[in-house]
């Protein structure tokens, strides 16, 4: 196969089209972009301008504040003063704005170092409260003690009524006048106190004179049916 021969002035030529093309085109785009961004730049100059304008013609309405008060009552409104430079006076008093404050007040407050109680009280005088007022206190007084005037102030304890009661290892929640164990009702508890309970023998009676046993607070008791010899040991685990 021939080689194709290289021919620099068809090479020349084709450069020649791609400039004279891109030429054109350049200067297609510059003739639409450069009046657009001579335009804006024209526009951003003048708004500039104009905020500057306004901004140093615009008069200062602004007026100052009048000092707050610390002797309480709202401050009594007047006319600013103007001095020769054109600026407002601080000491002359101005008209307050809305929502400005124009005064302030303060709490009427006690004398840290003065005696806020009443000397004669104490456990030889007379009683008295916190307030200083003796009436008051006396009435405090008869309140704590109460209507009748015993001076106690105690209520009687809750009496028990629920214990927890374990037979042979197995725990039960048990009120007085209830039998238990559950699985096979031997047992019924008679009475509770903070730490004992008394236990007596459901369809049954204990051997000799007495019809309870005493329950000691964790202190195992152990019991024997005479007639087939099974043991029981009971212990008093809490009592509520």
């Amino acid at each position: 196969m021939a080689k194709k021969k290289f021919d620099p002035q068809a090479k020349a030529k084709r450069q020649k089209i791609f400039a004279a093309v891109g030429g054109v085109l350049l200067l297609g785009l510059l003739a639409f972009q450069v009046p657009r961004t001579l335009k804006l730049l024209h526009q951003s100059n003048a708004t500039a301008s104009s905020s500057q304008t306004s901004s140093a013609t615009a008069p200062a309405t602004t007026q100052p504040i009048a000092p707050p008060s610390l002797g309480g009552g709202n401050a009594t409104a007047g006319t600013s003063t103007t001095t020769a430079d054109g600026l407002s006076d601080p000491n002359g008093a101005v008209t307050p704005q809305a929502g400005q404050l124009t005064a302030l007040g303060r709490f009427q407050s006690k004398d840290p170092f003065a005696q806020q109680m009443d000397a004669t009280c104490g456990a030889s005088g007379p009683a008295c409260s916190s307030g200083g007022s003796k009436g008051g206190t006396q009435g405090g007084a008869r309140g704590a003690t109460g209507p009748t005037g015993t001076g106690t102030g105690t209520q009687p304890p809750v009496k028990a009524t629920v214990a927890v009661i374990s037979v042979n290892g197995s725990s039960e929640t048990v009120q007085v006048g209830a039998r238990f164990p559950l699985s096979n009702p031997t047992f019924v508890l008679v009475s509770l106190t903070a730490k004992t309970a008394k236990v007596g023998i459901a369809n049954g009676s204990l051997a000799g004179s007495k019809q309870t046993v005493m329950l000691k607070k964790n202190v195992p008791l152990t019991l024997m049916n005479t007639a087939d010899g099974t043991r029981y040991v009971l212990r008093l685990v809490a009592v509520s």
